[in-house]
């Protein structure tokens, strides 16, 4: 698709034409803007949709086996993807983001609607079954974009415009620079240049493990059309964990010895580790005995064991206690009451006592663990997660005092009643030149309704730096009289107030000497400069952030279901030949 121009780039929409003999909006207005006939009117179109699932065949299953239908087509849908895309892509990772949400949204159909479990239920792949599974995972992909849109419309951050009888398009009220921060939340990085972002390369499987993975297959039976079996693999599991406690390890971004309850990271990170060897090396035999027999074990594809085996396993595996290990598989069980997403409670119960527990392996594997329990600990125990968040600060300055030391950050630094304290600052004085910074280290929202707060909470920062710069104008001295800098403040040649924001952070315009920025951004400008000056300079030109046209696009997408539509903005990736779209929050 051909990039925007630089002047249309205001306002990419794809507009449609006039409706005509009717007297709704014919452009896209916010909730606020809008005739009561024409909000109504969208409403209804939102109450439409959200019966979709009444339509579904697969609830007159027995729950069991609909759920494990469910997981099971997820899974025949990203075996499809990387068959198309390779195994590690950005069009892999919209799917698997994608099939991790709408896979819970049928499960939560199934629970809400659908038939309770039954012991004579027999997870079998016939062609019926596969034929409602694939119409409940697809109605579920589709009324995902209605599930992210609506809730924008009713907060008054996206504007709507019907189309009637049964059409919404939402558009959001963003501007060139906030399509670039929404796109970097998505992934999107700048594609050429000093920061441009490179995907990290897999790691070949090692000499050892391919011996193990050909002994397993070696002794593996076929039990009937497209399933297997095979004696449970310690010697594989054994040589996959450390590798995978190593990864697990590598992304965590928390200590290890913070508490989560019964358990800490530590702990948790090994039992995880565990959990991906389990899931890898079910994955990767599932493919290889796919391409002897030509023909991929549908049936096998889904992993599933009783509570006790999973326990005995993953305390075997990572050296945990089995009562810790039974309280982390807990915590990772799916509930239809809170569940949002398979990377963050992979483990999905098939009957009403949880002693049947499913696991589809390709959701855990593309998971960040450290982050997920940390949500997970949000609604369980919200006691030990706000403990957990009253550290986060500390951690995160002693991690840039480390990294960037050579800039002699100091922080927090105590300013009088009522001036915020400043957490961090960064002082080069053969530059004369300062950086204080405010620190915000905001989880993802995982629901678009929840964007709003989350954004508020980041805004605080802003007003935070701003009660800052004015007492240290006021006050120039300070800083230098408690001996922190060598001269006073207005003495500097720069002095730059940053927001440093990590995870979540809204686009918000810079005033005079204070700005918002990325902790990546931040981290990676500050590494590649020669003085603290040139960093700040690269930095606020917001080089490293995508640009539109060149990293990638917005288009309109239609999504339908149950006789009634939205088109929503998708960010693609601006390349030949790519089409998945990169969907996200």
């Amino acid at each position: 698709m051909r990039p925007c121009e630089d002047r249309l780039r205001i306002d990419c929409r794809v507009r449609v034409a006039p409706a005509r003999g009717n007297d709704f909006a014919v452009q896209p207005q916010t909730i606020n803007e809008s005739a009561p006939k024409t909000v109504e009117a969208i409403n209804a179109i939102e109450r439409q949709a959200d019966d979709c699932y009444k339509s579904l065949a697969l609830l007159a299953l027995p729950g069991n086996l609909a759920i494990w239908g469910a997981l099971t087509e997820g899974i025949r849908l990203i075996e499809g993807a990387m068959a198309t895309h390779g195994d590690n892509s950005s069009d892999l990772d919209a799917s698997l983001i994608n099939g991790g949400r709408s896979l819970t949204t049928v499960i939560k159909w199934v629970h809400a609607h659908g038939k309770p479990p039954s012991k004579l239920a027999t997870h079998r792949w016939t062609p019926d079954v596969a034929q409602k599974a694939e119409q409940s995972v697809r109605t579920a992909l589709q009324y995902a974009a209605f599930e992210a849109a609506f809730p924008m419309w009713h907060k008054g951050r996206y504007a709507a415009q019907l189309i009637p009888p049964r059409v919404v398009r939402f558009s959001s009220l963003s501007t060139v620079r906030e399509r670039q921060v929404s796109a970097y939340q998505k992934g999107f990085r700048p594609t050429t240049g000093e920061f441009e972002g490179k995907r990290a390369q897999k790691t070949d499987v090692r000499a050892e493990a391919k011996r193990l993975f050909e002994a397993t297959l070696e002794n593996a039976v076929k039990e009937g059309q497209c399933r297997f079996r095979y004696a449970d693999p310690w010697d594989l599991w054994e040589e996959l964990f450390p590798e995978y406690l190593a990864r697990v390890s590598g992304i965590a971004r928390r200590s290890d010895s913070l508490s989560l309850g019964s358990y800490t990271l530590g702990e948790f990170n090994r039992f995880y580790a565990a959990v991906l060897a389990v899931g890898a090396a079910h994955e990767h035999l599932c493919w290889l005995w796919g391409q002897r027999q030509a023909e991929f074990p549908i049936r096998s594809a889904v992993l599933v064991w009783n509570r006790p085996r999973w326990t005995s396993v993953f305390s075997s595996l990572s050296g945990v206690a089995e009562e810790k290990c039974r309280a982390m598989l807990s915590d990772l069980c799916f509930s239809p009451d809170h569940s949002v997403d398979l990377h963050v409670h992979p483990f999905v119960p098939l009957d009403k006592a949880r002693f049947q527990i499913a696991l589809a392996a390709p959701f855990p594997l593309h998971s960040l663990p450290d982050e997920n329990i940390l949500l997970v600990c949000s609604i369980l125990r919200p006691e030990v997660f706000d403990a957990a968040s009253l550290e986060k600060e500390k951690e995160l300055i002693a991690k840039l005092t480390d990294e960037l030391s050579r800039y002699s950050p100091q922080g927090p630094i105590g300013l009088p009643n009522p001036t915020p304290d400043i957490d961090l600052m960064f002082v080069d004085e053969s530059d004369a030149t300062i950086a204080i910074c405010e620190l915000k280290w905001m989880r993802k929202p995982i629901r678009s309704g929840k964007i709003p707060h989350s954004d508020a909470d980041v805004t605080k920062g802003i007003r935070q730096l701003r009660q800052i710069r004015d007492y240290l104008q006021r006050y120039p001295e300070h800083l230098k009289r408690i001996g922190k800098i060598a001269r006073p403040v207005n003495e500097y040649r720069r002095v730059q107030y940053l927001l440093v924001a990590r995870d979540h952070w809204p686009w918000i315009e810079p005033e005079n000497n204070l700005m918002i920025v990325e902790y990546g951004g931040f981290v990676k400008a500050m590494l590649k400069a020669g003085s603290l000056s040139e960093a700040l300079d690269g930095l606020l030109g917001y080089d490293w952030l995508p640009e539109e046209g060149r990293d990638f696009t917005v288009i309109f997408e239609r999504s339908i279901v149950n006789g009634v539509a939205v088109d929503s903005e998708v960010f693609f990736p601006a390349r030949p030949g790519q089409v998945s779209p990169a969907y996200g929050l």
